[in-house]
This record gives C-alpha cells, structure tokens and sequence, in this order.
C-alpha cells in the first residue's frame, strides 16, 4: 500500500513537469531503473520486518531516478497522426523532447512546422487548405528544383515540356503537391522518422510529366533539436537514367530585427544569372562586393541568387542575433548549390540544392560543372542529406 501511495505521489510531480518527459525517455534507455525499483519492492514483500530500511532506501533512488531524469539530454519522442477536417489531409507531428516537426504527407511531404523550444522557425498557412505548392513551411522541389527555361529541356534524345507557371519558364518541380505516400514510422528514445515515397513509374501522373520511370523516397528524422531530409531516387528497376535534382524551399521567418539577422554563405562562387535564369558562368567570390564565407547582415539586401561550391566540411549559418538564436545547416556532397532569396516581407529562403536552376539545361549545353546535374543509371539508387539544427538560445 505505501509502495502505491508513494509511486503514485512520484508520478504525480513527475507528469506535473517536463519531467514527466525525460523519465520516459530514461525508462527505455536505461532499464536497469526499473529493476532496481522492482528488486526493492521484492525485498520489502519478503522481509516486512525491514519495510522502513526498505521504505528509506526506495525513496533515495526514486530522488536519484528524479535527478538523473531532471539533468538527462535524453527526451521522449512520438509521432502522432492528426486528423484535418477541412482537407482530410493528416498531419505527422513529430516530437523529440522540445523538438516539434509538423509533416504533411499529402500536401507535397511538407515538414512545414519546426518548433524549438516553443519558437516556430517557419511561415504558418491560416489553414492547410494553403499549403499544397510552395509559400509555406518548406516545400520540396523535385525533380527540376527552381526554374526550367522556357519550361522544357531535352535529356537522352527525349524532349519534355511543362506547362509554363512563371513567365514563360516552369517553377519548382512537380511534387510539391504531390500526394506522397507513407511507407513506414519509425519510434526510438531518442530520434522519430517518416518515410514517404512518390511514384514516377510507368502509368503514375508523375511519369507522364516527367517521362523517367523511377521511385523517389524522402525520410524525415527527427532529433532534439535537429531535423534531417535524406532522399533516394531508387532506379534500380529503370531501363534508362533519370536526371534529376532535390532541394529545399524553406520560409525562415525572421526571429526579431531584420536588420540582426545574419547569413553566412560557405560557397565559393556566385552564378552569373538574367532573370533568375544562369548563364553557366562561375564568378568567383573574391569578384563579389560582398562576402562569402563571412556573416552578411540580410538589412537591405534583395537576394535570389543561385551560389555554387558547397561542401560538406563548411555549413551555412543563420544568425537571429537579436533574439540569440541560430540555424545551422549542413548537408551532404550531393548539395553543391545555395539558393539565396531575401525578398522585402518577414521571410526569406536560404534553399539546398543538388543543382542549379535549370540544371538540365545548363548540362545538355555544356556546363555540366555547374550545373551538377545527378544522373541515377538504371538499376542504381542515389541519396542525399539536408539538415537544420537549432543550437541552444546562448
């Protein structure tokens, strides 16, 4: 009976707090807690005689299971589905911790909520009826990221044309309003992931606007304080190579003053461009009248430009100086390109490409440096990696 009354006193401050959180998380990772719990409930049964040695005893490692839970990084991860009734779309929303991702499978794989510490870090829809496409949360933009020229291009002999949606040109891929699928969850103590796919295989709406039969997959991991992308184009039941490219279209909002938002740009070169659209032509950073490499504050600025020479081993930055909060992004080798878009409203884009914008273009003329466009063989798979993380508020 004390045993009870003194669990259920303990559960009680603990659910009272983020406690509560940290304790689940300890209990999986560290099961031993239990046991020691449980082997003083067997002593105290067998010997009543020593209950309030026992008694005593138990106490101390319930504070010591409490202090441990308290102090540890350790945080409790779940995914839960929620339903939205106006669309009938469903919202993963996955938490790790304080780490708050919110995707939407079926309006284009949008994780289009990351919340930190309580601190949203990306442009909200009034309603989800918005977020299919692009202007919210951080779309993805496959499998032509940013603009096609004159919206078509021609690859292995095959002509393809879009219908045009920007000017004359075609914007942002096709699978932005994608319905994806949901192939599997995945739930640790300390990580969460979703993986979804989108078919572009013969007689898919996708393989007949982009006429290279192949699967796309796309997982969302979730860690405290972190969230990956990592894609993989599967043609490995193909008969030809698909021509690709991924990115991400995120719409940073600006945590405090635009004026002490700080970006820093790893790349090495700017791509020489005419209406958004490269020329192929690399200008090196030491030609620039700005920085590269070195935080730019974004007070004035009216970026949408295509940087290039990426590397893993350098990471961009993202500096809310003003509310003392980061954003640093890293991302594989495959993503050698930097879209840097800073228009005149609260959000801006800082966007991870494989390519450059009119990638397939740029390569069938020549340039195929800089337009790195990825070329998955038949019977081959290819993947890549982006990843956001929000380092402590300093």
């Amino acid at each position: 009976k004390d045993y009870v009354v003194l669990n259920f006193q303990f559960l009680t401050l603990a659910q009272s707090s983020k406690l509560w959180n940290n304790l689940r998380g300890m209990m999986s990772s560290h099961p031993f807690l239990f046991y020691i719990l449980l082997g003083l409930e067997i002593l105290y049964s067998i010997d009543k005689g020593r209950a309030k040695v026992i008694g005593i005893v138990r106490k101390l490692v319930l504070g010591l299971v409490l202090a441990i839970c308290g102090l540890a990084p350790i945080s409790a991860s779940d995914v839960v589905v929620q339903a939205d009734s106006p669309t009938g779309f469903e919202v993963y929303v996955m938490t790790v911790g304080d780490t708050v991702v919110k995707l939407c499978p079926k309006a284009g794989a949008n994780a289009y909520s990351i919340s930190v510490d309580g601190v949203e870090y990306l442009r909200q829809p009034e309603s989800l009826e918005q977020l299919p496409g692009v202007g919210y949360g951080n779309p993805v933009l496959y499998p032509m990221p940013n603009r096609v020229k004159n919206s078509e291009f021609t690859f292995g002999g095959q002509r393809v044309r879009f219908e045009p949606n920007a000017g004359g040109n075609f914007i942002h891929g096709l699978v932005n309003r994608h319905h994806w699928a949901v192939d599997s969850v995945l739930k640790q103590p300390d990580h969460v992931s979703v993986r979804c796919s989108a078919s572009f295989e013969n007689g898919e709406e996708l393989a007949r606007l982009f006429p290279f039969p192949h699967v796309i997959y796309l997982t969302v991991t979730v860690r405290a304080n972190s969230v990956r992308w990592t894609y993989q184009v599967d043609n490995s039941q193909g008969q030809a190579s698909v021509p690709f490219g991924f990115a991400l279209h995120p719409y940073f909002i600006y945590q405090g003053e635009r004026a002490e938002t700080y970006l820093t740009i790893p790349a090495t070169h700017w791509m020489q461009s005419t209406q958004q659209l490269p020329s192929g032509k690399l200008v090196p950073a030491s030609e620039l009248d700005y920085s590269l490499g070195k935080p730019l504050s974004l007070a004035g600025t009216r970026f949408d430009d295509v940087f290039w020479g990426m590397t893993p081993e350098r990471q961009t930055l993202i500096d809310f100086r003003g509310a003392q909060r980061q954003v640093e992004i890293a991302a594989s080798a495959e993503f050698t390109h930097l879209v840097v878009w800073t228009p005149d409203r609260p959000y801006f884009g800082v966007e991870s490409q494989t390519c450059s914008t009119d990638a397939h273009n740029l390569h069938a003329d020549g340039f195929q440096e800089a337009a790195h466009l990825q070329i998955c063989p038949p019977g081959d798979r290819l993947s890549g990696w982006v990843e956001y993380s929000f380092p402590a508020k300093r």
